[in-house]
């Protein structure tokens, strides 16, 4: 139904936004103070203080992933005995793709297992909740590092924040009959498993930080949301955390849903062949025993190729049915959701795949467009969506990929999950933060990262003050919801739960609307928007 092209080219655009650029790597300082130093499961660690938070980074959560650990379940890491300085990120995951806009990388290492947590500097009281932040890029990039610093989240809210790293393309979602018949059917997961051998290390030693294991909430955003919803799906991860928020990236009927274990066969197959490892006997020996720049190397390992090829697998065992079953079979019962999309989210991939490209989509190109991308359905799409309706085809193409892609998918997440006996609440972020930006207008993709961040790549993000505004309530809400299962704050006293409902925010002032449906055409987007 979908172009394969275009799907490459719209993940890889999510990839930029979710996973732009990589913070610069934190120089270790002096040794830290004595009252930061605690024992985790590896050994000691010290940490450091700073803007009222004590931080613990690049701390190993299992061991390095080269050789025979390469397409394996991550294995414990290796114990140390001194007190281990955890003042600098730990490397990220290997990763194809050169960096967007400029920004250096991280250097890159298959050592890379690594956590950071974030604590609040004297806490008014032990057993806080424990934060889990799954980044995005479409399965292909992203790092822990990226994140620097939810100081204010955890500071004014009473949290403690961990961010692990995770294994991304090939090296985390590598799917091959071989490794599932040497693992018990475990194949094409390696990433899920990292964020759950993460998500054990946080039950195992989040006390030693002042945390609660019993009250754990997973959050993420684009990939990162979607691996919230694998987690929420695997049977593994039962009992590994207690609240959930998902966000711009849905549990059902995904561009990234995971594939079968016959497709990530093929796929993964034809990747192996690329690099000269042909034979089914041998080729896994072949392709561990290859370095890591040959593994990138591949025309599979592009950026285009990487976000449709690599994303976790339904292989039986860690993933058992896809996310919107398991919802709606009761996965989330017991667990509270927070579900949510932005407004404006196709804006960014227009000014990616078509503005950065130095062109400008006429009706022609939208007409093309609209029905390579959904053949058959070309007709109804055009019907809802003609261009004579927008002020040029350009808008078009940027509502017809937020309805289609983003917003519907969360209201049949938020569905699904009611339907299996969850308690969700759904919300709409609407605020611009690069106002009316002809290059990123409104709430594009990723656009509410600076809202629950203070700091992204290791520069603080400066807010108007009203924006600003914003996100304190947001980080108000969000930590709320961690301590006690539910959002609902004073700024957000409104917010409905009712089917269909959702709370709208923006500085220009929250408001709740049950039009949400109606406004992005999801009785036409229920019928065609599966992918995968």
């Amino acid at each position: 139904m979908r172009s394969p092209n275009f799907i490459r080219q719209l993940l890889a655009a999510a990839v930029v936004l979710a996973s732009a650029g990589a913070a610069v790597v934190v120089s270790p300082a002096a040794a830290a103070p004595d009252d930061t130093v605690v024992t985790v499961s590896g050994g000691p660690i010290s940490g450091r203080h700073t803007n009222g938070i004590v931080e613990y980074l690049g701390v190993p959560f299992a061991a390095a992933t080269a050789g025979e650990n390469r397409f394996a379940p991550p294995r414990p890491a290796v114990p140390w005995t001194d007190v281990r300085a955890a003042v600098a990120h730990g490397p990220q995951c290997p990763q194809a793709s050169p960096a967007p806009f400029g920004l250096a990388l991280q250097e890159s290492s298959e050592d890379c297992l690594s956590i950071d947590i974030y604590v609040p500097e004297n806490p008014a009281r032990a057993n806080l909740p424990v934060m889990v932040w799954l980044y995005g890029g479409a399965f292909v990039l992203g790092s822990n590092a990226q994140y620097d610093s939810p100081d204010r989240l955890v500071r004014e809210g009473k949290v403690i924040v961990a961010i692990p790293n995770y294994r991304v393309g090939p090296f985390g979602f590598l799917a091959l009959p071989e490794l599932a018949e040497g693992t018990g059917g475990i194949t094409g997961t390696y990433g899920t498993l990292d964020q759950q051998a993460a998500l054990r290390w946080v039950q195992e030693n989040a006390a030693a930080f002042g945390g609660d294991p019993g009250n754990v909430t997973i959050f993420g955003e684009s990939a990162g949301g979607m691996s919230v919803c694998t987690q929420l799906a695997s049977p593994l991860a039962q009992g590994l955390f207690h609240r959930a928020i998902i966000q711009s990236g849905s549990c059902a009927r995904s561009p990234l849903s995971p594939p079968d274990r016959e497709l990530a066969f093929q796929r993964s197959a034809d990747y192996a062949a690329s690099l000269g490892c042909h034979d089914p006997h041998t080729r896994l020996n072949c392709l561990r025993a290859l370095p890591v720049e040959k593994l990138l190397d591949s025309p599979s390992a592009e950026l285009h190729s990487m976000a449709v090829t690599w994303s976790p697998v339904q292989d039986g065992v860690v993933l058992t049915s896809t996310p919107e079953e398991a919802l709606a079979a009761g996965a989330a019962r017991d667990i509270p959701l927070v579900v949510g999309s932005n407004a404006d989210e196709g804006a960014a991939f227009i000014a990616l795949l078509d503005y950065l490209k130095g062109t400008i989509p006429d009706e022609s190109d939208y007409l093309t467009w609209a029905q390579e991308l959904f053949g058959d359905n070309a007709g109804q799409v055009l019907r809802r969506y003609p261009p004579a309706d927008f002020p040029s085809p350009v808008k078009a193409k940027e509502k017809v990929l937020t309805d289609g892609f983003f917003a519907c998918p969360a209201l049949f997440t938020t569905e699904a999950a009611r339907a299996g006996g969850a308690e969700v609440w759904q919300y709409r972020f609407n605020e611009a933060p690069l106002g009316q930006n002809p290059l990123l207008p409104g709430a594009f993709h990723a656009a509410e990262l600076p809202y629950v961040f203070t700091d992204l790549f290791g520069i603080p993000i400066p807010l108007p003050p009203a924006g600003d505004q914003l996100s304190r309530r947001i980080q108000q809400s969000w930590a709320r919801f961690a301590h006690t299962g539910d959002p609902v704050t004073a700024d957000f006293a409104d917010w409905p739960t009712t089917p269909g409902a959702t709370l709208e925010m923006s500085s220009a002032g929250i408001s709740t609307g049950d039009s949400f449906a109606a406004q992005h055409h999801c009785d036409l987007w229920s019928g065609i928007s599966r992918i995968g």
